[in-house]
């Protein structure tokens, strides 16, 4: 029971799993988000993080692993065939899938992604926050909105036009920190599904991180992540954060490191 509540407790926080419910993609351009979706969803993250703990696996299978736990409806919605029934089973997940590890999950795409669209921006961020325990500032009062008419989405792809909106020098200082490691996601729409089109133009994954090292596209960026220790550091500082049920204060650097 204790680790049960330990996947709904302090997974369903720090993954934000938990918070599903209150997300509403747009029923028109999303009809394949159903209340079932969303909660396999869920209860795919639920199960994939249960296997890491109680197998003692390392973190960094949190970022990339060959497996993950589908069920017919989640399959389906993923592309993956061979999986029926509403029970979930584990899968091993062929060698060039676009899948594996929390980061390419239906949960935390979807939760990361505005109603109608992805949002670069909120999967950056999320991950500086959630996987590097580095967020980002807070944006100026007066941060401009990205436009979002249909004149600007035949414009160009979601990223050629977040970066004309980046050029403004109030804008550029954050977004250079989060966009890169958002856009490498843009090719799971806001439901998670994969596409190779935005708006019809081709999608660019490309990026490079704030200390200049460049990676291609999902897979390449949770390789470089997975290579630091900032991940580790960052889970282990959430955890301790958990446990004792209060933020953490210089003195308790000595435990985490250790």
């Amino acid at each position: 029971p204790k680790s049960d509540s330990m996947v709904t407790n302090f997974a369903g926080q720090w993954l934000q799993f938990r918070s599903l419910n209150t997300v509403t993609p747009d029923p028109a351009k999303y009809p394949s988000f159903t209340p079932e979706l969303r909660d396999a969803m869920r209860r795919e993250s639920e199960l994939f993080f249960t296997e890491i703990m109680r197998s003692n696996r390392s973190l960094i299978d949190f970022l990339d692993a060959d497996f993950t736990y589908l069920n017919e409806t989640l399959a389906r919605h993923y592309g993956i065939d061979g999986i029926q029934g509403d029970a979930f089973q584990r899968v091993t997940l062929d060698a060039n899938s676009q899948r594996g590890g929390i980061l390419t999950q239906g949960s935390v795409l979807t939760l990361t992604s505005n109603p109608t669209r992805t949002s670069p921006v909120l999967r950056g961020k999320w991950i500086l926050e959630q996987i590097l325990g580095t967020p980002p500032p807070p944006p100026p009062p007066d941060a401009p909105m990205l436009e979002e008419s249909q004149e600007a989405t035949l414009s160009g792809s979601l990223r050629e036009r977040m970066e004309q909106h980046r050029l403004k020098p109030d804008c550029a200082t954050c977004h250079e920190k989060m966009d890169p490691i958002g856009f490498a996601f843009e090719n799971f729409n806001a439901v998670g599904e994969w596409r190779d089109l935005d708006s019809g133009f081709p999608i660019d994954p490309a990026g490079i991180l704030p200390d200049g090292t460049e990676f291609e596209g999902p897979k390449a960026l949770i390789s470089e992540l997975k290579n630091r220790d900032t991940f580790v550091h960052s889970v282990i500082e959430k955890m301790l954060t958990f446990a004792l049920g209060r933020g953490l204060e210089y003195y308790d650097q000595c435990t985490t490191e250790a």
